[in-house]
C-alpha cells in the first residue's frame, strides 16, 4: 500500500470579504466546489475550514498528488502567505469516511480558541496541540448530512454534477444555520474528500 501524507497549511485570503445572499463568501464557496471536483480525481481527501480571513487545510493522499495540490494552492491568487503547519505519513486517512462533509463548528472553533488563549482564528499561531485539536474537531464534529458511499469508479461528467448538487445542499444548509443564528457567515467548515 503506498505511503499516505497528511499535509496541512494555513494560508491567507487575499479577497475582500462579502456574504452572498446565501450566506457563505462567495470565493469560498468557488473554492470549495473546485476541490469537490479535483480531489477525487487526485484521490484526496481532506478537510477546509475557513474564519476570519484565514485558511485551515488537511489533505490526505498520495505524496506526489498532496504536493502537486499544494503547489497548484501556492499559485492561486485567492491564498497568500501559504504556510505548511504539518506534514507527516500515515497509516490510513484520517477523513476518508466522507465525499463531502459539513460540520457547523463555529462554537466549538471559538471554545479550542479560548482553550488555548486565542481570540480570533489565526492558524499561523497553532502549535502541535492546537493543530490536533483543530483536526480533532474537524474529524469528530457532527455531520449534517448522511454520508454518501464513496463511488470506486473513475470520475465522470455525472459526478462533476453530482458533487456540485452535494455542494449546492451543503451550501443551503450553511445558509440556513446563518440565518438561524447558529453560525457566522464566515465560520464553517466542509469536507472534500
Amino acid at each position: 500500500m503506498p505511503a499516505i501524507l497528511q499535509l496541512v497549511y494555513a494560508s491567507r485570503a487575499t479577497f475582500r470579504e462579502s456574504t452572498s445572499s446565501l450566506g457563505i463568501e462567495p470565493e469560498v464557496s468557488r473554492i470549495l466546489m473546485q476541490s469537490r471536483q479535483n480531489n477525487p480525481r487526485s484521490g484526496l481527501v481532506g478537510a477546509l475550514y475557513y474564519g476570519d480571513g484565514h485558511f485551515f487545510q488537511c489533505l490526505e493522499g498520495a505524496p506526489d498528488a498532496v504536493h502537486e495540490t499544494v503547489d497548484r494552492i501556492r499559485r492561486d491568487s485567492r491564498h497568500e502567505e501559504l504556510r505548511v503547519l504539518r506534514e507527516q505519513s500515515l497509516e490510513r486517512p484520517g477523513f476518508d469516511e466522507w465525499s463531502m462533509k459539513y460540520v457547523p463548528a463555529a462554537m466549538d472553533v471559538r471554545q479550542l480558541l479560548q482553550r488555548f488563549g486565542q481570540r480570533r482564528f489565526d492558524p499561523f499561531a497553532f502549535d502541535n496541540d492546537r493543530i490536533d485539536g483543530m483536526l480533532d474537531l474537524l474529524r469528530q464534529g457532527r455531520d449534517a448530512a448522511p454520508p454518501e458511499a464513496e463511488d470506486t469508479a473513475a470520475p465522470g461528467p455525472e459526478d462533476a454534477t453530482r458533487g456540485t448538487s452535494r455542494l449546492l445542499f451543503g451550501v443551503g444548509l450553511i445558509a440556513a444555520a446563518v440565518a438561524m443564528g447558529v453560525i457566522g457567515a464566515t465560520a464553517y467548515v466542509l469536507l472534500a474528500g
